[in-house]
Parts: structure tokens; C-alpha cells; sequence
């Protein structure tokens, strides 16, 4: 990046930063503007465009909450999840920085106390904040990223909110214990699509060989899709749980997305678990080389799995796309190679958590050219102009992703592919 380039950007996230606008809006929502601006920004988009943008996406804002004094070495952990002083997690974590650099500040705070909860809380909201913060090279805006992964923390403890938080007579835990039954009774519902799953031939079977459904990660989605005890919990989590999160949802200020997450990873751990050693995906994993290239397996998994649901333009494993892209940035700054694999466990564990609650989507193979496509000039014109900040960093992510790893994934132009349509380009399949 040009220091002229790097200057317009600096700008820009200087007059629209969290000192004006609180990290989340609506109760529990993003606040995306680092996010788009520096993807747009990435594309190439011009000031006044980065400005304009900026100005309009403020709107939808909330104003910072006013801090309520400095935090130290020990009190800022008082506050991991608790959603509040988000500002003076920002002071405690720049104050750090000044002192430590970004990498020796990162290397020192991404450790068990941040990652666990916060690589797969608030839909994976925080790690990405701090992976775009990376990206524009910007001391606040890395400390915004460290200050979130600490205020929306939430640990795959379900049983557990914060201790100040009142949820009432036995509700989560209720829930949680009721969910464990559901998962393994044989009386219980099974969703209307599960019976196309006995006897027939999977995606994975009808797709060619070398295909994007043979990726590892498509396959793992394919065999989780089968399993009955899955199957039963998406009927639970999307019937029977709803009543329960009004209460859960008010109580932890966290969304309803956000609580069926974590329903989840504190019921049906032990089965993503066994689901991530079973593919073998990790098993051979003993340096940092090889896990550069599970990294790239993952991330590229993560848009197949985005691209090929036939749920079309999924909200949440978009989420996954995205999120994939910005730890890119974060896992070198960890301290050490274990910290680095857990890290990515963490967020392949968050992956198939997100597949289960969008319902187990069935996977559908591409059939798509290179001469089918508009060219990446057409594409990033159109992006520039919208101001949807998904689609901005979806683009944005697959522009990359194609320049690191060639036009094609298994044989078809997915990045640009899935960018065309993400854009509006071109209509998608289905």
C-alpha cells in the first residue's frame, strides 16, 4: 500500500472511528464501517468514494458510550464478556500497543483468555473487526479489534452467561439438558428433508471426481448432513427453542444467532469434535507449513461450502467467507504454533456449528466457465457502486483469494464466479 494510498484510508477510519461510533448498534449488531471501508478501499475505490460511504453507513450507527475510567493488567479481565466499557478496553489495549507494538501486543493477548470465546461469539464479528483492522495497518483500529474479542467474548459454555446476568429459573441450563436428550432419542423429530438422505446417493457421490463437492471440508458438511442426531437438533434448535431465546436473547444482549451458536457448542461439542479427527484434517498438522496449507484448505473450503449451499447467498457461511479471509491476518501474530492450530480448530469447530444451525443445507455441484464470466473490471465497478457491506467484503475476499491461489478451485473460476453474483453481475443459479 502506497503511503499516499495508506494516508486516504488513515483518513477516513480516523473520522469515522469508534471514538464517535460504538462497536455494535441495534443491541448486538456489527459495526462494519472498518470492515467495507477497507475492502473498498482494497478494490480500489477512490477517497471521495471510501468518504461518501463512510458518511452514509454512520448513519446507521450508534454513538460511542462514554468510558468510565482506565483498566489495567488485572481489571480488564473482569470485564471478557461482559458487553460493556468497550471504550476503555480500546484505552487499556492501546496503551499496549504503544508500549508492546501490534504483534507483541497480540502475541501477548491471544492466548486462552480472548480466542476460545471470540473466534466463533457474535458471528464471528469480532476476529474479523480485528483482521480488517490488520489489514489497514492502524494502531485503534487493532485495539478496537482486541477491545471486541473481549467485550462480545462468549466461551462454548452455554450453562454459564456472565454472572451478573439474571436468565431466570434454570433457563439455559434447562435447555442445554434438554437438548442433550433430543439429540440421541429416537422419538424425536426429524426435519422434512432427512429422509431424502437414507438410501440415496449423496451430493458427494453424484459429484464428478476431483469436483468441489470432494473438497475435504464439503465432504465433512456432506456426512454431518446424515447423521440423525444433527438432523434432530436442527428440528429443536428451529421449533422448540425459539420461546426459550426471547429471555436469553434480552438477558446476555446477545443475538438469537448468537445463543443457537453456543446451544451448540455446549451440547453437541463432543460430536464436531469427533466429526474435525475423523476427517483427518488436522492429524498431520506438526508445523507451521503444513498448517499454512490446512489454512488454505479451510478457506477455501469455507466458500464452497458458501457457494455450493443450496440455500442461495446463505447470510451466516457467507460469514464464513469473510471471517476465513481476516484470520488470514491474525494467526501469524500468535505466539506459538499450538496457539496458531487451536486458533484454526477453533474456527473449523465455529464452521460446522454455523452449518448446523442454517438448517444443514443440501451441497449442490457448480457447473460454471471461465466464458460464462464478466471480467473482474465489471465485477468491482458494480461492487464499488453498491452499498451492501457483505457484498463489498465478499467481493473483496474473492478478488484476493483468486490472485493467491489462480483463476480456478477444482477446475471452476469459483472466486470470480461467486463474485459476479454476490455483485449482482450476473443472477445467481439458483
Amino acid at each position: 500500500m502506497s503511503l499516499s494510498a495508506k494516508s486516504a484510508l488513515h483518513n477516513v477510519l480516523a473520522r469515522y472511528g469508534t471514538d464517535r461510533f460504538h462497536i455494535e448498534c441495534e443491541t448486538y449488531k456489527a459495526n462494519h464501517l472498518l470492515h467495507a471501508v477497507v475492502a473498498l478501499h482494497g478494490l480500489q475505490a477512490s477517497e471521495e468514494r471510501l468518504t461518501s460511504y463512510a458518511e452514509a453507513m454512520s448513519t446507521r450507527l450508534e454513538p460511542a458510550r462514554p468510558s468510565e475510567g482506565d483498566l489495567d493488567e488485572t481489571t480488564w479481565k473482569e470485564h471478557i464478556g461482559k458487553r460493556r466499557r468497550f471504550l476503555d478496553l480500546n484505552k487499556f489495549f492501546s496503551r499496549e500497543i504503544a508500549s508492546r507494538g501490534v504483534s507483541g501486543t497480540l502475541a501477548h493477548y491471544l492466548r486462552a483468555d480472548l480466542l476460545d470465546g471470540s473466534v466463533s461469539c457474535a458471528a464471528l464479528h469480532p476476529v474479523i473487526h480485528l483482521g480488517y483492522a490488520l489489514m489497514a495497518d492502524r494502531e485503534r483500529d487493532v485495539a478496537d479489534g482486541l477491545a471486541y474479542m473481549a467485550f462480545g467474548n462468549r466461551p462454548p459454555r452455554y450453562a454459564s452467561p456472565p454472572d451478573d446476568v439474571a436468565v431466570g429459573d434454570g433457563s439455559s441450563g434447562d435447555v442445554c439438558a434438554e437438548v442433550r436428550r433430543r439429540i440421541n432419542s429416537p422419538d424425536a423429530p426429524l426435519p422434512p428433508w432427512a429422509s431424502a438422505c437414507l438410501g440415496n446417493a449423496s451430493a458427494m457421490d453424484k459429484q464428478p471426481a476431483g469436483g468441489l463437492l470432494c473438497h475435504p471440508l464439503a465432504q465433512l458438511l456432506l456426512k454431518m448432513r446424515q447423521d440423525v442426531r444433527l438432523q434432530r437438533l436442527t428440528v429443536y434448535l428451529k421449533e422448540q427453542v425459539n420461546d426459550h431465546l426471547e429471555e436469553v436473547v434480552a438477558a446476555t444482549k446477545a443475538s438469537r444467532y448468537s445463543n443457537r451458536l453456543f446451544i451448540i457448542l455446549d451440547t453437541a461439542l463432543p460430536i464436531l469434535q469427533h466429526y474435525l479427527d475423523e476427517s483427518g484434517l488436522f492429524e498431520s498438522v506438526s508445523d507451521d507449513e503444513k498448517l499454512k496449507e490446512l489454512f488454505t484448505a479451510v478457506e477455501q473450503g469455507a466458500l464452497v461450502a458458501y457457494a455450493s449451499s443450496s440455500t442461495a447467498d446463505d447470510f451466516f457461511l457467507l460469514h464464513g467467507v469473510t471471517a476465513a479471509f481476516a484470520i488470514k491476518s491474525v494467526m501469524p501474530h500468535l505466539a506459538s504454533f499450538d496457539e496458531r492450530r487451536a486458533m484454526l480448530r477453533i474456527f473449523c469447530r465455529g464452521l460446522l456449528a454455523v452449518y448446523i444451525i442454517q438448517d444443514m443445507p443440501e451441497l449442490v455441484a457448480w457447473r460454471v466457465t471461465d466464458d460464462d464470466l464478466p471480467s473482474w473490471d465489471t465485477i468491482t465497478a458494480e461492487t464499488i457502486r453498491k452499498t451492501d457491506e457483505h457484498l463489498i467484503k465478499v467481493v473483496f475476499s474473492c478478488k484476493r483469494l483468486e490472485a493467491e491461489h489462480g483463476k480456478t478451485l477444482r477446475g471452476v473460476p469459483l472466486y470470480r464466479a461467486v463474485a459476479a453474483y454476490k455483485s449482482g453481475v450476473l443472477p445467481w443459479p439458483r
